[in-house]
């Protein structure tokens, strides 16, 4: 075999379904591919039909396929599959989304004739497979960018003008061998990676896509995009890694240059929590979470960025608090509501309640409770089950007045 310049990295574990259709696509978009590569998957043992798959692909596309003894782990496989690799240049790519083969070999030519340039990044179609509907791109630039060698204040400025992520790209082997590349929980690896291959070379931030994230393949498919699910919770991860940009600007910056940074880096970061408080409400997540998140933005000084007000959010976080915080809950059987309640607030408190839920006028009618969270509302009296009496029957007395306040409502 010619020894390959280019290498399509694909990590996988139990994603055979996906594998079929993706190296489909590979064999039409590298049809007529002007240089040597291979597809080097790796398997993380997944226990599917994966090798089957792959195996019935060899005389089509050269694919190099090594299989893990067990799962080791889906970071420890993707820098597995990145390191192994022998290609010049290497090119990500899960194992459910898609290249555009004219747009790679676009960028290799423009790389074999600049040797400054050791990564290109560029922003990625979002594509909706079953509707066969484009969906627009993650992020776009007003032209291509280029970050000369070292000029990290560059780099962060256009990420944070543009809210790049810089995670899709095509890298020179060497530079990813000489900088070792991992992932750190502290700070979001594409932040980080793009900063330390500035240091051995130029960046490139494209305008034009050569990669294609499928956001829907199948009618019936129920597949979590990391991605996807990181936008929810990773902002703290993200500032980790503008921050680690920050210093990689050593002294170069003047103490107003990186007050700047820091303002906007704030900025930004709060545009990344607003989402995952939009996609938290959306899918119904733990709603004392998403309220603690927009009480964040609140102490920023963002709550006008919030997409679902704040007391919307508050209330919602009472009521979750109300229905599943354990202290409250444990060994409980039925949620009695004492006070006015209307059939709407019936409807309401009801549909969202684990428990059994009954409405009484007042605290009489409670007596010979037991196991029961009693939610008191407005100024119903609660003597009945004072002290003792109400430990004894395993019965929680809560008012709504101090749910209210404890949520700020």
């Amino acid at each position: 075999m010619v020894a390959p310049i280019v290498s399509i990295c694909i990590p996988t574990f139990n994603r055979s379904r996906y594998v079929v259709s993706l190296l489909e696509s590979l064999v039409s978009q590298l049809e007529d591919f002007p240089y040597p590569y291979e597809i080097f998957i790796a398997d993380n043992a997944s226990p599917d039909s994966t090798p089957e798959v792959v195996a019935s692909f060899s005389d089509r596309l050269p694919i190099r396929y090594h299989r893990h003894a067990e799962n080791i782990g889906g970071y420890p496989n993707w820098q597995f599959v990145m390191t192994q690799a022998v290609g010049r240049y290497l090119v990500y790519l899960s194992d459910d989304d898609s290249l555009l083969g004219d747009q790679v070999a676009e960028i290799i030519a423009k790389m074999e004739a600049d040797p400054e340039l050791v990564t290109v990044y560029a922003p990625w179609l979002m594509y909706d497979l079953v509707a066969q509907q484009q969906q627009g791109q993650f992020y776009s630039v007003p032209q291509d960018l280029r970050i000369e060698r070292g000029a990290h204040p560059v780099l962060l400025d256009h990420i944070l003008r543009h809210h790049i992520f810089p995670e899709i790209q095509i890298t020179r082997r060497d530079a990813f061998v000489s900088t070792m590349p991992r992932i750190n929980d502290h700070a979001f690896l594409a932040f980080m990676h793009s900063s330390d291959y500035l240091t051995k070379g130029a960046v490139l931030i494209r305008q034009q896509p050569f990669y294609v994230a499928i956001t829907r393949y199948f009618d019936d498919e129920e597949r979590v995009q990391l991605g996807t699910d990181e936008v929810e919770h990773a902002w703290d991860r993200y500032r980790g890694g503008l921050e680690y940009m920050l210093a990689r600007s050593g002294t170069a910056l003047s103490a107003e240059e990186r007050s700047g940074f820091h303002l906007r880096i704030q900025q930004m970061i709060a545009v990344r929590m607003s989402v995952a408080v939009r996609l938290r409400h959306l899918k119904a997540r733990n709603a004392i979470d998403t309220y603690y998140i927009a009480m964040r933005m609140k102490g920023m000084g963002y709550e006008h960025m919030l997409p679902v007000p704040l007391a919307t959010l508050a209330s919602a976080a009472m009521f979750e608090f109300l229905y599943r915080d354990p202290e409250i809950n444990r060994g409980m059987k039925q949620l009695v509501v004492v006070g006015d309640s209307s059939p709407d607030d019936r409807a309401f408190i009801s549909r969202g309640a684990d428990l059994p839920v009954h409405f009484v006028g007042d605290m009489s009618q409670c007596a010979e409770m037991r196991d029961t969270v009693v939610l008191i509302r407005g100024a119903a009296p609660q003597v009945e089950f004072d002290g003792a009496r109400a430990l004894s029957h395993n019965v929680r007395i809560v008012l709504e007045d101090a749910l209210l306040s404890k949520f700020g409502l």
